[in-house]
């Protein structure tokens, strides 16, 4: 994809995602959930190289018709479901348990579904998609990364 070169191989990420209608979906193991229209936030990482690497983690999360695997495949593969902007930056741990936490906590989000996307998360986390009602946050989360990580983020619109 376009956006590769502009990533660095380790990093942090979080996917700014718009429900553009509410959806029931079922979601793996945690069955069928509801989903009211708005703004989700879905953050991870990626520490290693090739298939590993952040470019390839975020080039599959927006790749149609993948196997569904993970929770957020689930998500994604929803017609009502669009990632418009991936926020990322580069760090060399793992940390986005920390990260989710942060965003929730100073960017006001919810818990739409309790154990999505942490099923084996080893910090207990409740979820690691947010949900944000209908507004748009990408500024909101570009600035929150650059306050926690000290760092500009990268900021990719599609």
């Amino acid at each position: 994809m376009f956006f590769t070169e502009a990533l660095p191989t380790n990093g942090i990420y979080t996917l700014v995602i718009f429900l553009s209608k509410e959806a029931r979906l079922e979601v793996g193991r945690l069955g069928i959930q509801r989903f009211p229209r708005g703004y989700y936030t879905y953050t991870g990482s990626a520490l290693g190289g090739g298939v590993q690497s952040l470019s390839q983690r975020i080039s599959r999360h927006l790749r149609k018709g993948k196997p569904k695997r993970w929770h957020i495949d689930f998500f994604l593969a929803h017609k009502s479901a669009t990632v418009t902007t991936v926020i990322a930056a580069q760090v060399d741990e793992k940390m986005e348990c920390e990260m989710n936490r942060y965003i929730k906590k100073e960017g006001g989000a919810k818990i739409p579904v309790m154990g999505f996307g942490s099923s084996d998360c080893k910090k207990n986390c409740e979820s690691h998609l947010l949900y944000f009602g209908e507004e748009d946050i990408k500024q909101k989360i570009a600035m929150l990364y650059e306050k926690k990580l000290g760092s500009k983020s990268i900021i990719i619109d599609f």
